[in-house]
């Protein structure tokens, strides 16, 4: 059977989850504006009744068509008796990345708020810093992963120590939310490491059992095998922050831009690609599923247990369909389309044709995913209408959400025609993200978790694109002039 055995690691992985996932479980656009929450701050100081806090959130018009960068950012400095608007908070913070570097608009609103107290009154002047103190608690609980930058972190500290020394009385609750972002930092780090280590081990675990045992042996039923997908994809899915997913293509135009402009560096590579560490982890781990599922399949030189296999991944894909897990049926389906196994007809002859064509029909390309995107609102309005209660889950394909937030990133311009920021844009990604993904993370699931499964599908070597084709060859020789020259070159 599986000769490494990676359960301690498995287990040490849940418990930077569980810390991570617990830290981060709560949704930020849904929560209620209050200056000051309970579970941020704990001094008393700094809690306010509902209807005091009602009368300090910005309640007017959301039309911020026409500001410059500068009159945006000023919108966000607080004052005695304002905050921002949650609306406008979540989406400045999230989108403004796109035309300023999150430690750079840092600087400014800091800047500008010591700034705005310095003709305060005492009493003015505190207000205005606890109300700039819970703008700091929101940014670091949902962007936390801003704080990873080197500059961001020296510049918080440097902050805090302000603040500090302006109102000794502020410290506690500081290093509250300072401790808090630590915690979310050193869990996230802790994950980064094993995924590394992961890989590492991964990469030597080649030997002549993998080659003789396969994913029935150690899952006997299509429904297990759903369910341990469906761990690992929320494992990966509730890591990612909502800022990767722009900060993805801030990075990939800055790579465009810069390949383009040899003799030209591009200022916005300055960003850190440990920004991006758990998308694109996630989506390497859709790419590892699709290429598994062949591997799998093109091991065996028995027709039997390849229509074995092909049998019980349609049917694990139909079981992730039922479950609402997306990114996994696709990533399946993919894996059967690829061409060494589409290939294999006398090994397909065998196989119950009806659950993969319907399958096949959800996920068409056709009018954009038409029938995909109806099928995933349908999901999506159930797991609302249940609140998201326990297996009330949804897991969207990535690349689809990719797709979208880069159509709304390159279809509309980041400028108005007299230079002000366009600031429709920022909404309309702000609001994708919030109600298509961030409402996602979400999800949780009652099944249990099988380490040693689970241990196979992310640790068991995977194929590359020409041993694929070889071993499929070897399952059945090729049967056509390009077939045989493509063995030829393989061989």
């Amino acid at each position: 059977m599986y000769n490494y055995n990676l359960s301690h690691e498995i287990n040490q992985m849940n418990n930077y989850l569980l810390q991570y996932n617990d830290l981060n479980s709560q949704n930020p656009s849904q929560q209620t504006a209050y200056p000051i929450s309970n579970d941020q701050i704990a001094s008393n100081n700094f809690i306010l009744s509902e209807n005091k806090t009602n009368q300090l959130i910005d309640d007017s018009s959301m039309d911020y068509l026409d500001y410059s960068m500068d009159a945006l950012i000023e919108v966000l400095v607080p004052t005695p008796s304002y905050i921002p608007k949650e609306k406008f908070l979540y989406s400045m913070l999230l989108c403004s990345r796109m035309n300023i570097r999150p430690s750079l608009l840092f600087n400014r609103l800091a800047n500008l708020t010591i700034k705005s107290i310095l003709n305060m009154t005492s009493d003015e002047s505190i207000r205005t810093i606890k109300n700039y103190i819970y703008i700091l608690s929101q940014w670091t609980r949902t962007f936390p992963y801003d704080f990873r930058n080197n500059e961001m972190i020296s510049q918080l500290q440097d902050l805090f120590k302000k603040l500090i020394l302006f109102q000794p009385n502020f410290q506690s609750d500081l290093d509250h939310i300072y401790k808090k972002l630590q915690l979310k930092l050193k869990s996230l780090d802790n994950y980064e490491e094993y995924i590394k280590q992961l890989n590492k081990k991964t990469m030597f675990n080649l030997t002549q059992s993998n080659l003789v045992t396969d994913i029935i042996h150690e899952c006997s039923t299509s429904i297990l095998f759903a369910q341990q997908l469906t761990h690992i994809e929320l494992d990966r899915l509730k890591s990612v922050g909502d800022e990767e997913l722009i900060q993805y293509f801030i990075m990939k135009f800055a790579s465009e831009e810069s390949d383009g402009n040899k003799n030209k560096s591009s200022k916005s590579l300055i960003h850190d690609k440990k920004l991006t560490f758990c998308l694109e982890l996630y989506i390497q781990w859709f790419n590892r599923l699709t290429v598994f599922i062949p591997t799998e399949i093109v091991k065996h030189t028995q027709k039997r247990s390849r229509v074995k296999l092909i049998n019980f991944f349609i049917d694990s894909a139909y079981q992730c369909f039922h479950l609402h897990n997306f990114n996994s049926m696709i990533a399946i389906i993919s894996g059967l389309n690829m061409q060494p196994v589409k290939r294999l007809k006398r090994s397909w002859e065998k196989v119950e044709m009806e659950k993969f064509h319907q399958l096949e029909e959800y996920i068409n390309v056709s009018k954009n995913f038409s029938t995909y995107r109806l099928i995933y609102k349908l999901a999506m309005e159930e797991a609302e209408k249940n609140k998201w209660t326990t297996d009330k889950f949804v897991i969207p394909f990535l690349s689809i959400t990719l797709q979208d937030v880069y159509f709304i990133k390159t279809h509309s311009q980041d400028y108005n025609s007299d230079r002000t920021i366009n600031f429709k844009k920022y909404y309309s990604m702000a609001k994708f993200i919030s109600e298509e993904f961030q409402r996602c993370k979400q999800s949780k699931c009652s099944f249990e978790r099988n380490d040693d499964v689970i241990n196979y599908i992310i640790t068991s070597p995977t194929f590359n694109e020409d041993s694929l084709m070889l071993a499929s060859f070897e399952c059945e020789p090729p049967i056509n002039i390009s077939e045989k020259d493509k063995y030829k070159i393989l061989q």
